[in-house]
């Protein structure tokens, strides 16, 4: 490999060592380097706020990029970015810097907000998950719309290994940012025939009695929660309010599953939502509304395996790895990074 070619330095909250993002998907002509925050000592691993290894992960990153004359910093996460750009004005490090998977559940205030706009000015792109957030992001950090880019969430279809790991028909609810499941909790109250598999946090079930129809799992791994969506009848996603940018990744995974799902009637999934076609959309912190979409639902199979199929053939169209991959293409190709080829396939 030519010494000269594109470098790139990869920073993210992800903490697999083995983790190679778009690089085994991209010409050999790259070169790559990745820091993540894998904690590295007992000191890393005791710390947690502040956490001690995504900053000394984002240190690394930008006296890597420094020392080796990157060409681009692309960082995974929010957090990432802002200790990122930290670094990058201490040092005096000066680097096209792509933000990707830029998504706050809960936007920062005050001192934090302020210091965080501050650190984004030097980021060159951010790429987020939907329109929404766009016009969130620009107006709560002054990012200018320019340099925002809308991209859908894309993921090739879970992998469903193995027999039902829970016996029987059930519904089920999955993950842990900006989940109202107070409210969820309190509909499956009053539907004591249909049986719910809540897959969560524990964070998630704090102060929250569970009603006897309602079993839930939590701290599972991601192949037992896609076994439980897998045979799932349905999927309830329910969001703390009609403004918020979460559950993409939920939602994404039972739309390629071909599962039916009702969410929360949020404008930071409309880019996805299509109300009465892929999904039901909810009132918000309704808990007479949710219920009576669970009960219309449950005892509409057909409407449920249309709702299922038509959110199907809306992922497979808009919300894959290869859209993904395309659009950081096309990002390199613009700034003199990747030479103009055929469309590439993730592998």
């Amino acid at each position: 490999m030519e010494a000269d070619s594109p470098l790139l330095i990869c920073c993210s909250a992800n903490n697999d060592p083995s983790w190679r993002w778009f690089a085994p998907d991209l010409p050999m002509d790259l070169r790559w380097e990745f820091c993540n925050v894998r904690p590295r000592n007992a000191f890393e691993r005791l710390v947690r706020r502040p956490n001690v290894a995504m900053i000394r992960a984002c240190l690394d990153a930008v006296r890597t990029a420094k020392r080796r004359r990157a060409d681009l910093l692309v960082t995974h996460d929010p957090r990432v970015t802002f200790w990122c750009g930290v670094f990058c004005r201490i040092i005096g490090v000066q680097v096209r810097h792509l933000a990707w998977s830029f998504n706050f559940p809960k936007l920062p205030r005050g001192l934090k907000r302020r210091w965080m706009a501050r650190a984004f000015t030097d980021v060159d792109r951010f790429i987020v998950y939907s329109t929404m957030e766009k016009a969130l992001y620009r107006q709560h950090f002054g990012i200018p719309a320019g340099k925002i880019d809308v991209v859908p969430w894309g993921v090739e279809p879970p992998i469903v290994s193995g027999p039902p790991l829970i016996p029987g028909d059930c519904i089920c609810a999955i993950g842990g940012n900006a989940r109202d499941y107070r409210t969820l909790l309190a509909a499956m109250r009053e539907l004591p025939g249909i049986p719910l598999a809540l897959v969560v946090r524990p964070r998630n079930l704090r102060g929250l009695a569970i009603p006897p129809n309602v079993t839930p799992h939590v701290n599972v791994p991601l192949d037992h929660a896609m076994n439980i969506l897998g045979h799932s009848r349905f999927m309830v996603l329910p969001l703390t309010g009609s403004e918020v940018p979460c559950g993409h990744v939920t939602l994404v995974a039972a739309m390629h599953l071909g599962k039916a799902f009702i969410i929360t009637n949020s404008s930071g999934v409309s880019d996805y939502v299509i109300d009465g076609v892929n999904a039901i959309s909810c009132e918000a912190f309704s808990a007479p509304a949710l219920r009576d979409a669970i009960r219309e639902l449950w005892e509409n199979p057909s409407l449920c395996e249309r709702l299922g199929e038509n959110g199907r053939r809306f992922a497979s169209e808009h919300c894959t790895p290869a859209a993904l991959l395309a659009h950081f293409a096309q990002y390199l190709e613009e700034n003199g990074l990747l030479a103009v080829q055929a469309p590439l396939t993730p592998r």
